[in-house]
């Protein structure tokens, strides 16, 4: 990366993509204002000032069916972006999470001669697979790793990976320093955050109004709120709440203050598992596909490295939260939520097992995790 970089492109398929791009663009910013940044990215990056060129988060799925119906419009994108890497719109690709999709952008620029950096690399620390992490390696020039682990997997196959601790860390502390107002903690409220992909509404969200319905069932007391990313699903999810309450309100975009006040969270799968460890909110995380989905998942599943599927626990590296994976009932989930709530005993446990989460997460001595990704980048 000898020569000068002016022109930045990002590269994002989901909302936690998104807000991680976002913040590195202010790092970056702060280092040299007269970059230019373009994006596929959504509203986080465009908050952040960057232009951005098309929104996937729109059409984020989990599960493998479900992703098919999209292959055409992938296809269109990837040709429009190559076309703009041919035309040297852009001195620097940084790929953000989404692997799929992105390792085929990168690959494009390689036969080009782009430099390129993945920050949020593709996951192979977590399914054990030494030809992926070669396969990136060799593809990209300069990896930034979020976890400890991955950067070890990593550190394996090449000299060009960093690990500064997780941003998350340093998000969440610009966050909270934001918020004016004491926020106290409801004892009988419970968040609830649905997700942000059309499966999660369709699959997912359906079981978390069950549960609700049940933790109603155990203390008529509960209460609820919602936090959603955005409006995408918001009349699906009105919908839903309607069979539990009609007054649940719902937030967007108030992920951390809406965990403060609450006792206990419901969760899917995700970097909200992170955001609630840090912030040491005891926490459900939830999983559900399609039946088809699931079926193959089931099989790819046995590649995985870990005996927990959520961030959260695979950090821990022990089952310090509840996982419901597929076929489970909604009174089981709720009665843990209910026991967690009402044994002070219990729930000291599993905020002191957080406390570890969140330490785990932390480089020490490295207070300014995204200047230093942001320095490594353009070094």
């Amino acid at each position: 990366m000898n020569s000068p970089i002016n022109n930045i492109l990002f590269i994002t398929g989901e909302v936690s993509g998104d807000l991680h791009a976002s913040y590195l663009v202010k790092a970056l910013k702060k280092i040299n204002p007269k970059l230019t940044f373009h994006a596929i990215g959504s509203q986080k990056l465009r908050e952040a000032g960057v232009v951005t060129i098309d929104d996937l988060t729109k059409r984020s799925t989990i599960g493998f069916l479900e992703a098919f119906r999209h292959i055409p419009k992938f296809i269109l994108l990837k040709n429009k972006i190559v076309k703009m890497l041919k035309a040297r719109k852009f001195d620097l690709l940084i790929c953000v999470d989404y692997q799929g999709f992105n390792m085929l952008i990168a690959a494009e620029a390689k036969k080009l001669g782009i430099p390129i950096v993945y920050y949020i690399p593709p996951q192979e620390w977590v399914w054990g697979s030494e030809k992926g992490m070669q396969k990136v390696v060799g593809t990209v020039d300069k990896v930034v790793a979020i976890f400890q682990e991955e950067y070890d997997c990593y550190k394996k196959y090449t000299d060009n990976v960093r690990y500064f601790g997780h941003p998350l860390i340093e998000i969440i502390k610009e966050n909270l320093a934001q918020i004016t107002k004491p926020i106290e903690v409801k004892e009988k409220l419970i968040s609830v955050f649905p997700g942000s992909r059309k499966q999660e509404i369709k699959f997912t969200f359906p079981q978390m109004i069950k549960i609700m319905q049940e933790l109603l069932a155990l203390d008529p007391d509960y209460n609820f709120v919602v936090n959603l990313p955005n409006d995408y699903y918001e009349k699906e999810i009105r919908t839903g709440l309607w069979n539990v309450a009609p007054n649940i309100p719902i937030h967007y975009h108030k992920t951390y203050p809406v965990l403060l006040e609450s006792k206990f969270a419901l969760l899917t799968s995700g970097t909200i598992c992170l955001e609630a460890a840090i912030l040491l909110k005891p926490h459900v995380v939830l999983y559900k596909f399609g039946f088809l989905s699931y079926k193959i998942i089931k099989r790819v599943m046995k590649k995985f490295k870990f005996n927990n599927y959520s961030l959260t626990n695979i950090v821990a590296g022990k089952e310090v939260v509840k996982e419901y994976l597929q076929n489970f009932t909604s009174r089981e989930v709720a009665q843990y939520i209910h026991q967690v709530i009402t044994n002070n005993t219990l729930q000291e446990q599993v905020v002191a097992d957080l406390e570890r989460v969140k330490e785990k997460l932390q480089v020490k001595d490295n207070n300014n995790i995204l200047d230093s990704v942001a320095h490594y980048i353009l070094e």
